[in-house]
């Protein structure tokens, strides 16, 4: 991803509904792992593989000792400005960390970046203690591949098999697999098809319209909604996957 696209997700990630109702959803998640067992001696060590510019990372400070990777120096320089420290620069599929040293890893939209993905999952297993777990969210539906995807440089979108086949073979147990940002699935396709219908030429760029505060305040509440229903229930359709695994003995 260039420069720019960094910028503008550094920009708008403090307000933006897609960055701030995913950072619900995925803190909706990782409380209950991070508070147990019931008073436990030392916080969690977790690492966020593809940390980008530090949104989550900044979130986990309160609750944990997080450790940032990411291959990119232009992401990493935006974590700093985040005051953030314990960055590493290294590609996800061979990580510079010590085997079972990890209480959870987080890889949030980063294994469609990754070109072998499954060499991805095989170092998250390596890398977790024994009852650890791994949070993934990757986009779906590869009939929703866009410039968006372009620009991002994704290497595919996934179906819920394919997410699912990683994981044979690797020392990580499947607890749950279920799509996310739901409500906003319709009028998502339905522009991405509109799109593919009637092509604008251009160089392919992100999505991220800005929205009137109004619009971005609701769709920010929706996706707290669908935080709070991930915490009780898988939901049976959405663009994203989010999949949770916890490392075997």
């Amino acid at each position: 991803m260039d420069y720019a696209e960094y910028e503008k997700m550094y920009h708008l990630e403090q307000t933006y509904w897609w960055f701030q109702g995913r950072k619900r959803i995925v803190m909706g998640l990782l409380e209950p792992m991070l508070a147990e067992p019931q008073g436990a001696p030392r916080a969690k060590r977790v690492v966020d593989l593809g940390c980008g510019t530090g949104l989550i990372l900044d979130e986990l400070r309160r609750h944990a000792h997080p450790v940032g990777v990411d291959f990119s120096p232009r992401a990493l320089e935006f974590c700093r400005r985040r005051d953030l420290d314990s960055l590493v620069r290294a590609e996800v599929s061979l990580l510079p960390l010590r085997s079972e040293s990890a209480d959870i890893v987080t890889a949030l939209d980063i294994t469609e970046h990754v070109e072998h993905d499954d060499r991805m999952i095989a170092e998250i297993a390596r890398t977790l203690r024994p009852g650890g777990r791994v949070l993934i969210t990757v986009p779906a539906h590869p009939f929703l591949w866009s410039e968006h995807d372009e620009t991002l440089w994704h290497k595919r979108r996934y179906t819920r098999r394919s997410l699912l086949s990683l994981f044979q073979g690797k020392p990580l147990e499947v607890e749950r697999c279920t799509y996310a940002i739901t409500f906003t699935f319709l009028p998502i396709v339905l522009f991405r098809l509109l799109q593919k219908i009637n092509p604008i030429r251009r160089e392919p760029r992100t999505h991220l319209i800005v929205l009137p505060s109004w619009a971005n305040s609701l769709l920010t509440k929706i996706l707290g909604l669908e935080a709070w229903l991930l915490r009780r229930m898988n939901l049976p359709f959405g663009v994203s996957l989010l999949l949770v695994a916890r490392r075997t003995p």
